[in-house]
């Protein structure tokens, strides 16, 4: 190269440094067009795209590169993460199969179950979980497999099958042997050492102690716990100083104590048991893969995992999932789903936090023929798409929103899937940016009627939503993950909740919500908002029921 482009690739390199993305990749795509087979250069415009989530940009350059030659395994799998970005799992399958030699293995283990977050139809959904199914049945009969866990952290195995229509207890089962025989270290026998404390020490292990659904749903019982009775402490799978901040203040009131947990798997597993806890208590198996580790091992004289990932684990070392009487209506029934023994509160099993936001004026409530699915796009499954096109087909005036994933793939892939599907009314979908938790809540506000997702419903956004109280329309199965949004009508002692058996009536339920007159919607936001301050935050009688069942365990 010559001076110029010399200089110009060291401002790149420095704009890069300094985390100024934009203007380094200005530089790069500069000098490209001088130099397009320089690699070097192309290597440093691929990390600029990818920081800048141009990712089919970044793929285009990365095959490039491939082309000159470049074909090396850092390259190989930094295309996987590429792809995985823009959820292109058939891509990601093709070279993992044409790549297999060159690239770690791990990735021969992924291959068994990787799967899109969004799917275009429900051939297709079914057809990656049939497939995996397949695969990992014969992994299990022949497989050579044998992998560091330390070395390994690929995607939670059952995180995306969790969102559709199925049963999972065997699927997750089978899952947890094939790890158990690919990790040496997800085998090995512990022996809890025999120890007597003065109270019931329970730990709580989380990746999500931080601005995350799971703090939001947990913390409540973290901070409240019985300090007479508990001794509460909290490891957390990242950085400490990625934990919410509130944590912190817990822990200088002498609530809780904080603990960080080390880098290394084994390191992680001595720290726990030399803790000595009666409880290990895991709010969500299935979201972070080095959690999903650690639950293979027995690491306290009683293990539960609750609703934070409502999912069974399959794991034969945990002896209890925490739900409630309001969710498993019939016991013998739901406990079929579950490879643990089931706990029920005799309320939702948390204490919710009433949000801290600043109101917004009743005028900004009144609202009419607005709809609203305010979750993570992944939870919509293409059954889904039925009641949006049946809701434009027969409200002339609605207008439906969603929310960005951060990298906007997932929306991109929803928004193609609609307009394939009912391409003259697509212009009434609208995707909003990610927004602060107040923004959130004041978005719900101003929505006529909130939907809630088929198969794998709404959670904290549900209760987040209650603070005005507009209305969520829900359709439970007989699994968990539907079931929250019904659960939580009871709690709040609503009359005639707007629950229904089907698409037909959800459909037709969701068009009356959105067009009553604003000031009678208005009304029955304000009295769901009423229920909502009475029954679900803050609900010490959730509280005691917890905390007797915690108790109840630690005794066992």
């Amino acid at each position: 190269m010559q001076n110029k482009s010399e200089n110009l690739f060291q401002k790149g390199i420095e704009s890069f440094r300094k985390k100024n993305f934009i203007e380094a990749e200005k530089c790069f795509e500069e000098l490209k067009s001088d130099h397009p087979t320089n690699k070097d250069i192309l290597k440093n415009l691929s990390l600029c795209y990818f920081q800048n989530k141009k990712f089919k940009n970044c793929e285009n350059v990365i095959k490039l590169m491939f082309d000159l030659g470049l074909k090396e395994k850092k390259l190989i799998e930094f295309l996987l993460l590429v792809l995985k970005k823009q959820d292109d799992v058939n891509q990601i399958l093709k070279l993992i199969s044409e790549e297999k030699n060159n690239i770690d293995q791990k990735y021969e283990l992924l291959e068994k179950f990787e799967r899109p977050a969004i799917t275009m139809d429900a051939e297709e959904t079914e057809n990656y979980r049939s497939s995996s199914i397949e695969k990992v049945n014969k992994a299990l009969v022949n497989n050579n497999l044998r992998l560091n866990v330390d070395s390994q952290f690929l995607d939670p195995p059952l995180f995306y099958y969790s969102y559709d229509k199925k049963d999972n207890l065997i699927f997750a089962k089978k899952l947890n042997e094939l790890f158990r025989k690919t990790y040496y270290e997800l085998s090995q026998k512990i022996e809890i050492n025999k120890f007597k404390n003065e109270k019931i020490k329970i730990g709580f292990v989380s990746a999500y102690f931080k601005d995350h659904t799971i703090s939001k749903l947990f913390k409540g019982l973290i901070f409240n716990l019985d300090k007479s009775i508990f001794d509460t402490n909290v490891f957390h799978l990242d950085n400490g100083n990625e934990i919410d901040d509130e944590f912190f203040e817990k822990e200088k009131e002498n609530k809780i104590k904080i603990l960080k947990l080390p880098k290394l798997f084994k390191e992680k597993v001595n720290f726990i048991l030399n803790q000595n806890l009666d409880i290990i208590f895991y709010p969500d198996i299935g979201m972070s893969t080095q959690l999903y580790y650690l639950t293979f091992l027995r690491l306290g004289k009683k293990q539960i995992t609750s609703w934070g990932h409502p999912e069974t684990t399959g794991n034969f070392n945990m002896d209890y999932f925490l739900s409630s009487k309001l969710l498993e209506i019939n016991f013998e029934e739901a406990q079929k789903h579950y490879s643990e023994q089931l706990l029920l509160s005799d309320y939702l099993p948390m204490y919710f936090f009433k949000p801290k936001v600043k109101k917004i004026e009743d005028s900004e409530l009144l609202s009419s023929n607005s709809y609203s699915c305010p979750q993570t796009l992944f939870k919509l499954h293409p059954d889904f798409d039925e009641i949006i096109i049946k809701i434009l087909q027969n409200d002339s005036k609605a207008k439906i929103y969603f929310i960005n994933d951060k990298e906007k793939c997932f929306s991109k892939k929803i928004y193609e899937r609609l307009k394939k599907k009912i391409p003259n009314k697509i212009d009434k979908i609208h995707f909003l940016n990610k927004m602060t938790e107040e923004e959130f809540i004041n978005h719900c506000g101003r929505t006529s009627v909130l939907l809630d997702p088929l198969y794998f419903g709404s959670g904290n956004s549900f209760h987040e939503s209650m603070f005005y109280g507009t209305p969520t329309v829900s359709m439970p199965t007989k699994y968990l993950r539907s079931k929250i949004v019904e659960g939580a009508y009871k709690q709040m002692r609503v009359e005639n909740p707007p629950i229904v058996k089907d698409l037909d009536n959800y459909v037709s339920l969701a068009i009356e919500i959105a067009n009553t007159e604003p000031k009678q919607n208005l009304e029955r936001k304000k009295y769901y908002s009423e229920l909502a301050n009475q029954n679900l935050y803050e609900n010490k009688e959730a509280l005691k029921s917890l905390e007797k069942i915690l108790i109840d365990v630690a005794s066992k």
